[in-house]
């Protein structure tokens, strides 16, 4: 009966052995296939993540090279326009003026056609202006009220009209436009270190707003009479939208 019970109990005891050892062989295939798995789409990962650190050190570069130009952009527009304007208008000017012989018979010459206003005879017009009409969108008018706070003539206006398209319409005095002015060609003159965006937006509002304010004369002058000093002269308008033009 001892000798039964103790054959039964050795060879439930190695069965047992068997199917553990079963077990392990298959425990261990089949933790050692998930591992090579893992470790080949973990060198996936690794492969392309250093493809996207390469694109984002490639848009780093482009966009440098893309800061750098737009810097010279400014530059060119800042510095480089005055320059081969007054240029063309002398040639222009040679070619067409008569010679001094001629000039001497024909008698007292008329006067040359007015150049370009300097930046002083600029604030001293737009300081002579009343009242003048800015016509931009909401976001431009906040940029010049940005740049131009700061300085002392500046004065924001009581009453800003919006329209539905986004554009704005301010009433600003002559003290506010020779303060807006000469906060615009400070921002656009700032050197290479200045933002591009500030000196791209100071540039072109600053030419728009000079081309009106050239435009400008004194009212009623000595000499033009009744009907002249009480005719009423149109209001100054500036108007900041570049649009599409003809195909």
């Amino acid at each position: 009966m001892q000798s039964e019970m103790s054959r039964a109990l050795r060879d439930g005891f190695q069965e047992l052995r068997r199917q553990n050892g079963e077990l392990r062989q298959e425990l261990g295939g089949g933790l050692g296939g998930r591992l090579g798995e893992l470790h080949e789409e973990l060198r996936e990962l690794r492969g392309a993540l250093s493809l996207v650190r390469e694109d984002v050190a490639a848009t780093r570069r482009e966009n440098e090279a893309l800061r750098q130009e737009l810097r010279a952009a400014c530059r060119e527009a800042a510095e480089g326009r005055t320059g081969p304007r007054k240029a063309g208008r002398t040639t222009r000017n040679a070619l067409l003026a008569p010679p001094a012989h001629a000039a001497a018979e024909a008698g007292p010459a008329a006067e040359p056609e007015a150049d370009e206003a300097t930046p002083g005879q600029r604030l001293e017009r737009a300081a002579g202006v009343g009242a003048a009409e800015l016509v931009c969108h909401r976001d431009s008018w906040a940029f010049i009220v940005e740049q131009a706070a700061r300085n002392a003539h500046f004065r924001v206006p009581g009453e800003v009209s919006a329209g539905d398209d986004g554009r704005t319409r301010v009433i600003v005095s002559g003290r506010s436009l020779m303060a807006i002015l000469t906060a615009l060609d400070a921002v656009r003159h700032q050197g290479p270190g200045g933002d591009p965006g500030d000196c791209a937006l100071a540039t072109k509002f600053y030419e728009r707003i000079a081309e009106v304010v050239d435009t400008v004369r004194p009212d009623g002058g000595e000499g033009e009479g009744q009907a002249a000093r009480g005719r009423e002269r149109q209001r100054t308008v500036i108007v900041i939208d570049d649009r599409p033009g003809p195909p």
